[in-house]
């Protein structure tokens, strides 16, 4: 079959790994996935044990790419010496998954860039601050999250080689003006914008309140290519949508995929992760590692019927599960070449 696609929603391009260091935080998001996270996963990984991931995934898999994750990693004990250790070890890009609460002080800030965190990408949900403090559990956090922009842009126009990405949680609270978050961030000089459709999970499940169907979001989605398309140079992208939801006059044009879609360009992600329950994923020391599309593939997303007659059906990755029992599988067709 000759499809312009990823090879599989399993291959990914490149490879990183993201290591989770706990899922402590200090925002209450809600539709956070660490709801109900355990004490044992609150907990922070030691130093030690966290420079052993480091060094096995950049010795034993030649992996330079590293994300890390929470919680919130920010506030992590030991961050500033396993950044110390990473580069080291020979880490060349740093990204830090974060809801900038620390960030928007200007020494953190300068340490995280000096230490060698050169991507930084920041969860904001809404340009419309009631709603963003709403959504992420957190009085405040709209304008912190802001000053924590506007520090990372003062250091990179000092020169310093990073770069900032926003990452949304597409939901139900914020789809309506998803068009004036653009527009805000690209007049912010913010190029580079990630919605990820939530998964119904966590803080999510079940709620229909939070939880829009794939038919209700499109239009919005794109709505935003069409602006996208008008703007000058920001990099808009779209995960976790399955490829049938699309409409179908996106969709048959193969540049549009490739440039919003995020499947096409997210990387092969290792995961390791602390603290775990005894599982068929967990070693002895509650310890867990995988590969992200794969997990999701096999445990997280499921196909339906309508599925089995899609041509796209080997490189697609699937509908969430969850979504599938909130809504049925009633809005997915099968793809034709």
């Amino acid at each position: 079959m000759n499809i312009d696609a990823p090879e599989s929603s399993r291959a990914g391009n490149e490879e990183r790994v993201d290591i989770n260091l706990g899922h402590a935080c200090n925002h209450r998001c809600i539709f956070c996935m660490q709801a109900n996270s355990g004490v044992d996963q609150k907990k922070w990984v030691k130093p030690d044990r966290l420079r052993e991931e480091l060094t096995y995934y950049a010795r034993e898999k030649n992996v330079r790419k590293l994300g890390i994750l929470g919680g919130e990693p920010t506030l992590y004990p030991w961050l500033e010496e396993s950044l110390d250790a990473a580069r080291e070890l020979g880490y060349e890009e740093i990204t830090i998954n974060t809801n900038g609460f620390r960030l928007a002080d200007e020494t953190f800030a300068a340490m995280a860039v000096e230490k060698g965190i050169n991507r930084y990408c920041i969860s904001l949900h809404s340009e419309i601050p009631a709603v963003e403090d709403y959504l992420s559990g957190q009085k405040g956090s709209y304008l912190r999250k802001l000053k924590a922009i506007r520090n990372l842009t003062k250091l990179k126009a000092r020169g310093h080689g990073i770069s900032i990405s926003i990452n949304a949680v597409l939901n139900r609270k914020n789809l309506p003006t998803l068009d004036e978050f653009v527009r805000f961030f690209n007049h912010l000089g913010i190029l580079d914008l990630r919605f990820n459709f939530i998964r119904p999970e966590g803080g999510a499940a079940g709620n229909k309140e939070l939880v829009p169907t794939y038919r209700t979001a499109m239009p919005k989605l794109m709505e935003l290519v069409r602006l996208n398309e008008a703007l000058s140079g920001t990099r808009l992208t779209f995960g976790e949508v399955p490829y049938c939801a699309y409409p179908r006059a996106f969709f048959s044009k193969p540049g549009l995929r490739r440039k919003y879609i995020g499947e096409y360009t997210d990387r092969r992600t290792f995961v390791s992760t602390f603290g775990n329950a005894d599982g068929h994923l967990t070693d002895g020391g509650g310890r867990q590692r995988f590969v992200w599309q794969d997990l999701k593939m096999d445990e997280l997303k499921i196909f339906v019927p309508a599925c089995e007659r899609c041509v796209w059906r080997e490189v697609c990755g699937g509908v969430w599960t969850h979504y599938v029992e909130m809504y049925g599988g009633g809005e997915f067709l099968p793809l034709s070449e």
